[in-house]
């Protein structure tokens, strides 16, 4: 979460169970945060060891079934309801909206009841990128379902001043029925993935002759920058807190002999152990023999706390730090940056997203989180984002107080940041090229700072005496390693994974797991330095779950499978229950 953060402190292994507020003391946003993390680690966990890994109520939620339309080929649709991986409760839902039929109904004419659906306005949600929305749904909830329900429908004409639309197929609807009217959503129009003003299709086109189509979640933040509801008119529309949401998103990898595949797959897949570990300390040197005397450079020289985030930029092996595979590295090896301010410090764009010159809506509220000439910037949007897309950062050439505006040495991606409605924004980063032989970073093709792995144990300067190494992969054991292989022996980094690293002025350290012996004391290695742990990254946690595999041809999906594993609600066993005394 790239949220302005002092520190996370949930850990589930110290089993807390709540935080409790004392008076008169100092109120942070970690403890706050701390306790929304118990109680939701705990409805997980419970939810998780009652359901099971995954699993959702029986019926249709993320049913995977064949679209009714003709010359669909590339697309399918996604049952609404409840279904849940790893605790973790997705939802796809739709609030309908009531059809009255009229006198011009034989022309296709009818009533609704509101002109709001799902929140959007009924003309823009019938094609809504935010929502995720292509096709409309005209369904009977009666206790007699009317025969030829429910069918998809295509809306010719929105009459907002008398509530009323043109339905172009509109079928024979018997008086006994309750019409309603509800998005539906599809594998190319689903809310986890946002479009272009062009919609253009985010997932890619269904490969034969076998898919499994399966659910990844993880969770994003969200700020007053990506939804303006979040700001108080009230207060003047400040920014104040941020939120985490929930994104779930449908997608698709070959299939083997149309098999579901398992969960423990799934992970494996996409979320393999051998992503990279890091180590982080501040600078120590060797100890004096004079007891009074301390190196200036050997601790946090700060001036103020902050919160390092590591984060990967371009996935990949690591560099060995060798001349001869430095080419290589420098094109195509894994990549990294940092932010002193946990990744918070961006800028909403306003004006000339896809070109190097853009107006920004601001320039920082003050100097710990301005921007400024020679900054390493990144362009962002929630297509981007959620899409998980990095790009190469670039750097600020000049800038314009009086206008706001910024002018970048070369030109970004033009797709990303050119559409408004899509929340485009620049990220500043804080990463700057130095001297290997003193620890500075090497800047790749990129412009994000390669990760370097040798066995010379080499630590990377941030800055102030922060330091960080990325760890060799263990040699005695064989990861799961995804295409393409690499030797089983090397780690293979992930976009988007992060490590985060408090600095405290008051100790003159970080904040991060030492090696201790069994009565607890730090170890020292043969320098007398403190050895600190290898962690693997701490995000972002994705969680899967496999929903169905498709045959595809030529003509489209031809047959499906589902591997979803559906549950009976206590309603339904009391149902069948009652049935079966009575019969």
């Amino acid at each position: 979460m790239k949220a302005d953060l002092s520190r996370n402190t949930f850990n589930p292994f110290k089993h807390f169970t709540r935080v409790l507020m004392q008076q008169g003391r100092v109120q942070l946003d970690a403890d706050l945060n701390e306790q929304a993390a118990i109680l939701l680690h705990y409805l997980r966990s419970l939810a998780a060891d009652l359901i099971g890994p995954a699993g959702g109520p029986q019926g249709d939620a993320f049913a995977i079934s064949p679209l009714s339309i003709p010359n669909t080929t590339n697309d399918f649709r996604i049952g609404l309801g409840h279904y849940y991986v790893n605790g973790i409760l997705c939802e796809a839902s739709s609030a309908p909206i009531k059809i009255f039929l009229l006198s011009s109904s034989a022309n296709g004419i009818v009533q609704v009841d509101g002109w709001s659906l799902d929140g959007i306005e009924l003309q823009d949600a019938a094609y809504s990128p935010q929502l995720g929305s292509a096709y409309l749904e005209l369904f009977d909830d009666s206790p007699a379902q009317a025969a030829g329900f429910p069918v998809l429908v295509k809306i010719t004409n929105f009459d907002k001043a008398h509530n009323q639309i043109t339905i172009a197929n509109l079928p024979s609807i018997p008086a006994t029925a309750n019409p309603k009217l509800r998005r539906i959503i599809t594998y190319l129009h689903q809310p986890g993935f946002v479009y272009s003003s062009q919609n253009t299709p985010v997932p890619p086109p269904l490969v034969g002759p076998a898919v499994q189509v399966y659910l990844d979640t993880w969770e994003r933040l969200v700020t007053c920058a990506e939804d303006d509801s979040i700001r108080e008119v009230a207060l003047g529309g400040p920014d104040t807190a941020a939120r985490a949401q929930l994104v779930w998103q449908v997608k698709t990898t070959p299939a083997d002999n149309n098999t579901c595949m398992t969960l423990q797959g799934l992970h494996n897949m996409f979320q393999w152990e051998n992503r990279g570990k890091l180590k982080a300390m501040a600078k120590q040197n060797t100890p004096s023999t004079d007891p009074c005397i301390i190196s200036p450079s050997s601790r946090f020289s700060g001036l103020e706390n902050q919160l390092y985030r590591v984060e990967i930029n371009r996935g990949g092996t690591a560099w060995d730090g060798t001349a001869a595979n430095k080419p290589a590295a420098l094109a195509s090896g894994a990549t990294f940056k940092w932010s002193r301010e946990n990744g918070c410090v961006f800028f909403p764009i306003a004006s000339g997203g896809g070109t190097n010159t853009l107006v920004l809506e601001s320039l920082g509220r003050d100097d710990r989180f301005s921007l400024e000439e020679g900054d390493w910037v990144e362009v962002q949007d929630d297509r981007s984002v959620l899409s998980n897309i990095t790009g190469t950062l670039l750097q600020v050439q000049s800038i314009d107080r009086s206008s706001l505006t910024v002018i970048l040495k070369g030109t970004p991606d033009p797709s990303v940041g050119k559409d408004l409605s899509l929340h485009p924004l620049l990220r500043r980063w804080d990463h700057q090229a130095g001297d290997p032989a003193e620890g500075g970073l090497t800047l790749g093709s990129d412009n994000a700072a390669l990760i370097v792995e040798n066995a010379s144990g080499t630590w990377l300067t941030l800055e102030d005496g922060v330091q960080v190494q990325f760890q060799l992969a263990n040699p005695f054991t064989l990861p799961v390693i995804p295409p393409p292989n690499p030797p089983s022996n090397m780690n293979v980094y992930r976009p988007g994974d992060y490590w985060l690293v408090p600095a405290r002025t008051a100790t003159g350290d970080v904040e991060w797991p030492k090696l201790t012996d069994a009565n607890g004391n730090p170890e020292t290695d043969a320098n007398g330095n403190i050895i600190p742990l290898a962690l693997s990254p701490q995000g972002v946690t994705h969680h899967y779950a496999p929903l169905a595999v498709l045959s595809v041809s030529a003509n489209g999906i031809t047959s499906s499978s589902d591997c979803r594993s559906p549950f009976q609600t206590t309603v339904e066993t009391e149902r069948k229950q009652n049935a079966a005394k009575s019969s």
